[in-house]
């Protein structure tokens, strides 16, 4: 699902590519995707409790990690929007 952000930000891209704030906001939602792949790995992989069992009973284990790591991605995708929302309402359509 998450690759389907692939074709608009292609097109975007395209259209404004010789704009620094598309090339900045395509870095924020790739920093975005890294964030969400992370934590899928992280949650998939059982880490860190895999390793130390028992440690991170109530704190620090898989799924606290990838909500931290979720709204780290949703935070990284609204700063993007708010940066290309800013740009297109003083450049126009």
């Amino acid at each position: 699902m998450g690759v389907s952000g692939l074709v608009p930000i292609i097109h975007k891209l395209m259209v404004f590519g010789d704009q620094p704030v598309a090339v900045m906001t395509t870095v924020y939602e790739l920093v975005m995707g890294g964030f969400y792949g992370l934590g899928v790995v992280v949650y998939a992989a059982r880490v860190p409790e895999r390793w130390m069992p028992g440690m991170f009973d109530l704190v620090g284990h898989s799924h606290q990690l990838f909500h931290v790591l979720v709204i780290a991605g949703a935070y990284t995708h609204y700063l993007a929007s708010v940066m290309y929302l800013n740009w297109r309402e003083m450049e126009g359509c």
